[in-house]
């Protein structure tokens, strides 16, 4: 019966919030094409850069000089970088790893001696991989991976731990194009069937090119079934609570990523350094690098707080929406049900004003997700549109909660 609980508790806050916002938001620098030692004048796709940063592998497509020719399918390039760190001319990387089917790199382990490869080397299910010994790449291995559909446009990734990999492909029960799919591997060494990742990620569109973030909770994909800028657009979800199953609503990158065309293949590298591949029309595709930091950003692009004369207009007696939790306290008290509603009523006919419900946790709290649920059920027995409701989730320390539980605050913003 807990159990049952808490997974009510998870799909409340995924489909009662209309969207997700967070403390930390992803910040790009203007993207840079890498060049004409790496770019042709045909397609480049799928950028993975190996750990130690100095190797770009990647994809090209529709070129002469692929093995088995222009339009064999797309054969693996490697770039280096040279002492002063600029990238070197791109080079096919040749026999093994080539042949006239379509091959690329889908996952670096983390000490770079493996790579993995998507299968192109049999026509079973599952992938490939190549080690690095005395200098050289051996022959591609393979390793089994069942459900993975190779009749259609199939695209991985596999983590650098080798114990998850994201696929993009169509399936029997994909809602529309390509879908989003997670295998995992279990302490035998077994892949488990794609599993599909669910509604709030996948659509009607097409979603490809996944990348899964070093530490497992971001997963970038591109897509053309969340609108968007052009036609197809990079977005970002976050893993929720541990759980394959738990995505939060996806976040376009924005207009310093994304054009009006074709953008897809998205990774990034210590969350300083990103690469992605841009279409610039019939000629193909070119890869670009950007870099990364983090803004403090806990409302959605172009939203503002509103101003302690606005607040002063809505709360004549200005109170404290702040909400402080004991540990293993979930429910809200008396007090705390009262400023809730009072909040609700007195936004309620503001069509354009919205909540933010701003959780403020400590990193041992088990209760945020029963306040969370509980604050948004009181706003909406108020009558409270779930679509003008937000939730922003950030740490703190313990010290930080008066009653060291956890802080929660009633915020407004337009």
């Amino acid at each position: 019966m807990i159990v049952s609980m808490k997974r009510l508790i998870l799909y409340i806050l995924l489909f009662i919030t209309a969207h997700v916002v967070h403390a930390q938001e992803l910040a790009f620098t203007e993207p840079l094409n890498l060049g004409s030692l790496i770019n042709s004048q045909d397609g480049e796709l799928a950028p993975i850069l190996s750990p130690d940063g100095q190797t770009l592998y990647f994809s090209r497509a529709i070129h002469n000089n692929n093995l088995g020719g222009k339009y064999a399918g797309t054969d693996i390039w490697i770039s280096r970088k040279d002492g002063n760190g600029n990238w070197t001319p791109a080079v096919n990387a040749g026999k093994p790893w080539n042949n006239k089917r379509s091959n690329a790199v889908i996952g670096i382990s983390q000490d770079g001696k493996t790579v993995y490869l998507l299968n192109a080397y049999n026509y079973k299910s599952g992938i490939s991989f190549s080690k690095l010994v005395d200098g050289n790449w051996t022959k591609p291995e393979f390793v089994p991976v069942p459900g993975i559909n190779r009749d259609d446009f199939v695209g991985l990734y596999v983590h650098p731990d080798f114990d998850v990999m994201m696929i993009s492909m169509k399936g029997k029960d994909s809602y529309g194009e390509e879908d989003l799919y997670v295998s995992l591997k279990d302490k035998n060494g077994v892949w488990s069937a794609p599993k599909n990742l669910g509604q709030s990620i996948n659509t009607a569109g097409f979603e490809i090119s996944p990348f899964l973030s070093i530490d497992k909770s971001k997963l970038f994909f591109s897509s053309n079934g969340h609108g968007g800028n052009g036609e197809a657009d990079i977005l970002v979800s976050e893993r929720l609570y541990d759980s394959w199953d738990i995505w939060s609503v996806p976040r376009n990158l924005g207009a310093s990523v994304n054009t009006g065309k074709f953008d897809s293949y998205f990774s990034i590298y210590a969350d300083t350094v990103a690469f992605y591949a841009r279409n610039f029309g019939v000629k193909g595709t070119d890869l670009f690098t950007l870099k990364v930091s983090y803004v403090s950003n806990v409302l959605p692009a172009g939203s503002n707080f509103l101003t302690e004369k606005e607040l002063n207009e809505i709360y004549p007696k200005r109170i404290s929406t702040r909400l402080d939790f004991n540990k293993g306290i979930s429910t809200l008290s008396n007090d705390q049900n009262e400023i809730v509603w009072f909040v609700g009523n007195r936004v309620l006919s503001k069509s354009n004003i919205q909540i933010l419900i701003w959780v403020r946790e400590e990193e041992d709290s088990k209760n945020t997700l029963e306040r969370t649920a509980e604050i948004i059920r009181a706003l909406k027995l108020v009558g409270f549109d779930e679509s003008r409701i937000a939730v922003s989730t950030q740490r703190i320390k313990p010290e930080a909660s008066k009653s060291g539980g956890g802080v929660i605050e009633i915020l407004l913003f337009r």
